[in-house]
């Protein structure tokens, strides 16, 4: 007969699987779900079942809450059989090839299941407690809503794969609990042991899985789901909402017959989300005030975007990673360990902003899980870059999502943020421009190090009212910034301000306005406020004069008591002193809240002093018959350099290097 298959080829997939005869519950999901004529002639399909025995201990365990297959509802059939089903026909050897194909390359791939299979309901009681969540709490309704809007993959580890990232036996065991005894050729998808591999059919491949393989959820998920961790399970729901998508909604109607006005979908603020964009706005679009580094229930994570790599091969390649304390881990860290500060500032964790928040769960949120397996955990770095320090006795259980592992560890690993110099602008308003500044411009990494110690002065919100614009020295006008925090504006990168204003110096007084300062020349200036105020080394070494990390130079008195004062330049020139109001010691160092104004830089050069002083005319005379003596500074090298104009001369030797004079 012309339509029969060649005999080397097998049954098809349905006809293998019915005529075994013990795999009768999933010939009886296949025919339930109208699946028959395509696993029985057309098609290109991978099938991962399991028999009858694995399905009796399924029943068993009660672990959907059924007992029978009669029990399942038509969405758990959807989610058995297409969570377990991909479309193509694929041996076990190519599993690990990634599209292309790029062999050793893949360890989770798109199945046959769809986001629709199965749309949870949310009771008002099931919805997160938070501001977010607070309408549709309140209103009494249930509301469907999607965990997440993409297609959850399996994930598998194939022994080319496993090779190719240099990810051991003895790593597998850990990840598995060491539960298993993993050995060369083993295949594993969803957590399960592949019993039997590459059953030939006519239109596929089936492998023989040792239990039944369920579809994973995703890791927020997962975590929502672990009994010891419903502490950093509500952390993470701070930074969730339901989003409203009417594509989804007329859909979901659609396919269910219903006729529901909004269907949602549980998304997380994050700076990677959905399509690799970062989803910085409420359901009213409105900026939120702190991100995650990455959603967690975004099922179709990939951990970067690569213009040279599609978006499916870099779901293929990779996953991530959550270490997530259990609840005694937290409740110790909060009363006992790095985690005391913020209970004696803010008492209780709901009142911990979402800012500072954020920084915590963040260093747990790791982008790669081939990186982070434990034979690689000294490469694991924390948000200072330094050596995050993970062991294995850290973790007490591994669990898997689709988008990622979490490790369930017996420890808090605290962000260097909440013990670096720069931790008290984190948590404290008033100073919430240069904190701004610190984490806009890249100064967090700098500041957060531990392998240096620091004296960093922190100038209140208050102080940058009056910042003297040393770029303004060389004109007709002394100018000044005014520097403004504005909470709501619509991005991140708009929430700080600056406006010029000409400045009368002897009475201090603003004069008229020169108009709203440019994105760069905001950044000028709030990066030299930043270098002016941090000292690398400690200024309580019982000197008077220290360098600052920009190269000028500060007079500090009465250092490290309730008297201290710091000068810069501009001070010393009006015979100001700065009151310093508190002092925080911390892990790299120590900050100084500075009371009331900022330090400055000095107007005067070295030649106007000179001048002052009738002892010194002689010198100044060789200066001016000299060649460097200049009313023109340059800002770099070469011909092209930028450079600006002095009201006085200055030695043009100084631009580069350090003198005494």
């Amino acid at each position: 007969m012309i339509d029969e298959d060649p005999a080397w080829l097998g049954s098809s997939i349905y006809d293998y699987l019915k005529s075994n005869g013990n795999y009768t519950n999933v010939v009886r999901m296949i025919d339930d779900l109208g699946y028959t004529e395509v696993l029985a002639r057309t098609g290109s399909k991978t099938l991962f079942v399991a028999d009858d025995d694995a399905y009796a201990r399924f029943y068993n365990s009660g672990k959907w809450g059924v007992r029978s297959y009669e029990e399942l509802s038509m969405a758990q059939k959807k989610q058995l059989l297409y969570g377990s089903m991909i479309n193509n026909a694929c041996q076990v050897a190519y599993l690990s090839s990634s599209t292309g194909p790029t062999e050793g390359d893949c360890m989770r791939r798109l199945t046959s299941a769809s986001a629709y299979d199965t749309v949870p309901v949310l009771r008002p009681i099931d919805m997160p407690d938070t501001k977010y969540w607070a309408y549709y709490k309140n209103s009494g309704k249930t509301i469907p809503c999607l965990a997440d809007m993409t297609t959850a993959p399996m994930i598998h580890f194939i022994e080319a794969y496993l090779q190719n990232r240099r990810i051991s036996n003895d790593d597998c065991n850990f990840l598995f609990n060491y539960a298993t005894e993993r050995k060369p050729g083993d295949a594993n998808v969803n957590g399960v042991m592949m019993v039997e591999q590459n059953i030939r059919c006519s239109n596929g491949f089936v492998h023989k899985m040792g239990d039944v393989m369920t579809p994973l959820p995703n890791l927020a998920n997962v975590i929502a789901g672990m009994p010891r961790a419903q502490q950093f399970s509500k952390m993470l729901d701070r930074f969730s909402a339901p989003y409203y998508d009417e594509s989804l909604t007329h859909e979901y109607n659609r396919l269910y017959g219903t006729s529901y006005d909004s269907v949602f979908q549980k998304r997380y603020f994050s700076e990677r989300s959905q399509k690799g964009q970062p989803l910085n706005l409420t359901q009213k679009e409105e900026p939120v005030e702190a991100m995650l580094k990455f959603d967690p229930g975004w099922n179709e994570y990939y951990s970067e975007l690569n213009a040279s790599v599609s978006t499916d091969v870099l779901l293929q390649q990779d996953m991530a990673v959550m270490l997530v304390p259990t609840d005694a881990a937290l409740t110790d860290y909060w009363e006992n360990g790095a985690g005391k500060v913020l209970k004696d500032r803010y008492g209780t964790w709901e009142n911990v902003p979402d800012k500072v928040l954020s920084k915590l769960l963040n260093v747990n949120m790791l982008n790669s899980f081939s990186n982070s397996v434990p034979s690689k955990f000294s490469t694991v770095l924390n948000d200072a870059n330094d050596e995050l320090k993970i062991k294995k006795e850290d973790v007490d259980s591994v669990f898997f999502a689709c988008n990622g592992a979490v490790y369930l560890t017996n420890k808090v690993f605290s962000p260097v943020a909440y013990i670096s110099v720069s931790f008290p602008a984190l948590v404290n308003e008033t100073m919430n421009i240069i904190n701004w500044a610190i984490e806009q411009y890249d100064y967090d990494v700098y500041l957060n190090s531990q392998n240096s110690t620091y004296s960093f002065f922190i100038p209140t919100n208050q102080g940058l009212l009056t910042y003297v614009d040393p770029c303004s020295f060389g004109k007709n006008q002394t100018q000044v910034y005014e520097f403004h925090y504005d909470e709501k504006a619509q991005t991140e990168a708009e929430k700080v301000r600056a406006f010029i204003f000409n400045y009368d110096v002897e009475s201090g007084t603003r004069l008229d306005s020169i108009g709203e300062a440019s994105t760069t020349q905001i950044r000028d200036r709030l990066t030299d406020i930043l270098e002016t105020h941090i000292v690398v080394g400690n200024v309580e070494s019982g000197e008077k004069y220290y360098r600052t990390k920009d190269g000028g130079t500060i007079f500090v008195e009465n250092a490290g008591k309730p008297n201290m004062t710091v000068a810069g330049g501009w001070q010393v020139e009006h015979g100001e002193k700065l009151p310093v109001a508190q002092i925080y010691k911390e892990e790299n160092g120590k900050a100084y809240i500075l009371e009331g104004s900022l330090i400055q830089t000095a107007q005067k050069s070295v030649p106007d002093l000179l001048k002052e002083h009738d002892e010194f005319s002689k010198f100044y005379e060789l200066l001016e018959g000299s060649s460097i003596m200049s009313n023109v500074i340059s800002t770099g090298s070469g011909a092209d350099a930028p450079s600006y104009a002095c009201p006085s001369p200055s030695i043009t030797l100084f631009n580069t290097f350090h003198y005494t004079v």
